[in-house]
């Protein structure tokens, strides 16, 4: 080392902090606790594309786009659109997870949302397609997005310890966000993703 360089200190990276927790346990709440607060604090469902392109353009809507802590995936029965409010709260959430990870090996490592504002056409088409999905989502008033717990995007190929390390990170997030009264969360184990409605005031 050269006598004029300083040291640099490295923090080393624990992957296995949450080890013997399940977070998503905290991530619990169910439909019908929040839908018809979540109708009337979004915007009113759309029958198909031609709705949300409206919306965008009286700006109840807005187009999303990657962002500090989240990129988007492709999008086969949504948007990428959200009320003003939802957008705060997605970008608010995906910089906690990047301000999580600097000075770690994974910095840079992102959440990757799955999908955002459906219409009444989109989800006809979904609920053929997943058992799970219903026909009155918050997702069709523009106040939701889902995460995905078992993919991020990432520069590298992440070990499994990394992985179970960014699902209980990302849970834990969410925990706190929902314990601030600024979501709904709902940990979706067959689908393997993190449903999130904005939620404005107690």
């Amino acid at each position: 080392m050269n006598r004029y360089s300083k040291a640099e200190t490295i923090p080393v990276f624990d992957c296995t902090k949450f080890v013997g927790e399940d977070l998503t346990l905290r991530l619990n709440n169910r439909l019908c606790e929040y839908m018809d607060r979540s109708v009337k604090q979004g915007v009113k469902p759309s029958a198909d594309k031609k709705g949300i392109q409206r919306m965008i353009r009286a700006g109840k809507l807005k187009l999303i786009t990657a962002n500090n802590g989240f990129v988007l995936d492709t999008f086969n029965y949504s948007y990428a659109a959200l009320t003003p409010y939802a957008d705060k709260i997605l970008t608010e959430i995906g910089s906690a997870f990047q301000d999580s990870l600097k000075n770690t090996p994974l910095a840079g490592t992102k959440l990757l949302v799955t999908s955002m504002t459906r219409t009444h056409y989109t989800v006809s088409k979904l609920v053929r397609h997943n058992r799970t999905a219903v026909r009155k989502s918050p997702h069709l008033n523009g106040n939701s997005f889902d995460f995905s717990f078992s993919r991020f995007s990432s520069i590298r190929p992440l070990t499994t310890c990394e992985t179970q390390y960014l699902q209980q990170l990302s849970a834990s997030i969410l925990y706190h966000f929902k314990k601030d009264c600024k979501i709904w969360a709902t940990y979706e184990r067959h689908e393997e993703c993190l449903h999130v409605v904005a939620r404005m005031g107690k």
